[in-house]
């Protein structure tokens, strides 16, 4: 018996041909440093990560905003150790949709000896028109002279039109038709300010979608969203689900304000769901690198990958893992009290013993030492947890429990 036999899966549906071949551009090197992050890494920790990230499968990384002078030979000395290494995720550098931005990411193409994407920036709501004092003929004859100039100079580009989730259907279709005029590879949806939910970036996603459908357009679509409301990562399931062609992310949902869509949350959902075909394993070593070279603190709770994601005191759930641990049935046993198999991306399951444990607690952990010990054994252990109302380590239960087997 397989765990996948006694489980209904209701998040399952038959994918679109999209959604089977989505693209993940990590944005962590770019608009994820952005943020309040203690530390920035050195170039040769970014090329370090760069190596982890393409083992993943992961299509793109974001690695730099070349508009002056330092920001210029990062970008060029990373992007240049990075086709040393011969990696084969695609990199892309961060410009507005100006002659200086387009010719600093052009120059770094052209020395490192590798494509390198465009992503061109527009603001687009009608409140960032009204601040910025810009009208919609400035902004798409922007749109048209960047697209086409990066075009010329054999540069690709990807439109990121920012607060697009704010901004009126009439307004996407004229920017949209300018970008794909001009020579545009990828049009970005971008909720700048995570100000869209589930339902609304479906329907946005489904509306750009038929548009470029219906015109015969090529371009891909993809969604740049943020994580202000809490919604990131439902956000990108309900875009994938619309048919975005990619989506972006930063790990640990890293950036300005909340952040942007925990890369790491959306390529484990996206295993789950049949929709990432590479190896994760080694996704938490990524995770962990990351938030080392960043001086950042893993929260205990976090997801999938804080300390105790996989963690259980409690005996009612102690009790169905072991039963299921005793007779061999290691994946039954991994999901019986979990949403995922923690070996998915390379972890375990734990329990512990602690004030509302049940005698389970402590025979898993005696078991996983290839220990046994009688009833009086195992309620001496649980005793001591319940009067000292805290958490007893592994180490010390198994310290508790070998003198009186030995004796």
């Amino acid at each position: 018996m397989k765990a996948s036999d006694l489980i209904y899966d209701w998040n399952q549906d038959t994918p679109s041909s999209r959604a089977q071949s989505i693209n993940i551009c990590d944005e962590t090197l770019r608009d994820g440093l952005q943020g309040n992050v203690p530390r920035q890494p050195s170039i040769e920790e970014k090329l370090e990560l760069l190596v982890q990230l393409d083992r993943l499968g992961v299509n793109e990384a974001a690695v730099g905003f070349p508009a002056q002078g330092v920001a210029y030979r990062e970008a060029l000395d990373l992007c240049k150790q990075a086709s040393q290494e011969n990696l084969r995720l695609r990199l892309s550098l961060l410009g507005r949709a100006i002659a200086e931005d387009i010719e600093a990411i052009a120059d770094i193409q052209q020395a490192s000896g590798r494509s390198i994407l465009a992503r061109l920036v527009v603001g687009c709501s009608p409140i960032r028109r009204y601040v910025e004092t810009n009208d919609l003929d400035r902004l798409e004859r922007a749109i048209a002279s960047g697209i086409s100039y990066a075009t010329q100079l054999g540069v690709p580009t990807l439109l990121g039109m920012e607060d697009t989730s704010r901004a009126e259907p009439q307004v996407i279709e004229r920017f949209f038709t300018a970008a794909v005029e001009a020579g545009v590879e990828v049009l970005s949806i971008c909720d700048t300010v995570g100000h869209i939910t589930p339902f609304g970036i479906e329907r946005l996603i489904r509306y750009c979608r038929k548009f470029l459908d219906d015109r015969g357009y090529g371009a891909h679509l993809s969604f740049h969203g943020h994580n202000d409301r809490g919604l990131g990562v439902a956000n990108a399931l309900a875009a994938i689900r619309a048919g975005a062609d990619a989506i972006d992310g930063t790990v640990l949902g890293i950036g300005e304000r909340a952040g942007n869509i925990p890369l790491e949350l959306l390529l484990v959902n996206l295993k789950l769901q049949n929709l990432w075909p590479h190896d994760i394993s080694t996704l938490k070593e990524y995770v962990r690198r990351m938030a080392e070279v960043c001086g950042l603190t893993i929260s205990p709770n976090y997801p999938i990958f804080g300390r105790n994601a996989f963690v259980t005191q409690a005996g009612l759930h102690a009790s169905g893992i072991l039963k299921a641990e005793m007779r061999g049935e290691a994946d039954i046993a991994a999901a019986v009290y979990s949403s995922m198999d923690p070996h998915i991306v390379g972890l375990d399951y734990q329990i512990q013993v602690g004030p509302h444990s049940g005698r389970s607690n402590v025979k898993f952990i005696l078991h996983r030492q290839g220990l046994t010990a009688p009833e009086s054994v195992v309620d001496l252990i649980l005793q001591k947890a319940r009067d000292e109302k805290r958490i007893l380590s592994q180490e010390e239960v198994c310290n508790l429990a070998t003198p009186i087997l030995q004796g």
